[in-house]
């Protein structure tokens, strides 16, 4: 279970999505979620709130799970997608750098990849349905919606995914050929398994040798489809460009 929450001037927006479904107006709700959510209140950075790990960004909204665990005196989100890992908890390595995106810092460790990693090879990730709604002004269960949601930036009006690297660096946004954790990827018709219109999804982790994996959204594999959050390998090379 999660929540995207909001904090705005005077009051407080509060969402509870519950496998996929949107149910708004917690107040008249009894149940153990809705009165735990009452108890939820935006913090910059990372909290932990009534059993929920939380991270808050600077423009209000904030994101809490359930799904998460302390490892080596860290807490550790295992819905990464939607509660970030950040401060180099998942790096490894002697190279890192620092990437930024938005508002979120992730600290990126070269890892080594993992053992038999290929384009089909299993990443050992479920996958989890799309909180339900609009995001950026994109259609709930989509590439684009997925991308948008997890992207926690405006990328919005886009188009189609196989534009928006282009409109995004005619906008003025960074953007470029290697992959960083938090980056939005960006796969040209056809290049690893997109459709005609291209595909977006979203970094999160990046190993030494160009492979990378990714979040997405409307992508029929490893428990995928429409309106499913699943992940896979991807490489850098022709037709990918990402968005920082």
């Amino acid at each position: 279970m999660q929540l995207q929450l909001s904090q705005r001037p005077q009051t407080t927006v509060i969402t509870l999505l519950v496998a996929g479904a949107l149910a708004t107006g917690l107040a008249g709700m009894s149940s153990p979620a809705a009165h735990a959510s009452g108890a939820l209140h935006y913090q910059r950075g990372y909290s932990v709130q009534n059993g929920w790990l939380c991270y808050g960004w600077a423009n209000g909204a904030y994101h809490c799970t359930q799904r998460w665990h302390r490892s080596g005196g860290q807490l550790i989100s295992d819905n990464p997608s939607w509660v970030p890992n950040g401060g180099g908890s998942t790096s490894v390595g002697t190279s890192s750098k620092t990437a930024t995106h938005s508002t979120t810092t992730f600290t990126t460790g070269f890892h080594s990849a993992p053992s038999g990693i290929s384009q089909w090879a299993s990443p050992g990730r479920g996958s989890y349905t799309e909180p339900f709604g609009t995001y950026q002004g994109y259609s709930w269960g989509w590439c684009t919606s997925g991308a948008a949601m997890m992207a926690h930036d405006y990328v919005g009006g886009l188009g189609n995914a196989a534009s928006w690297t282009r409109h995004a660096a005619a906008r003025g946004m960074a953007v470029g050929s290697s992959p960083r954790a938090g980056a939005t990827v960006v796969f040209q018709p056809g290049v690893q398994g997109a459709s005609g219109e291209g595909h977006v999804a979203h970094v999160v982790s990046v190993y030494s040798n160009g492979w990378f994996l990714i979040a997405e959204t409307a992508f029929w594999w490893n428990g995928g489809g429409f309106g499913r959050v699943s992940y896979r390998y991807a490489h850098a090379g022709s037709g990918v460009s990402f968005i920082y």
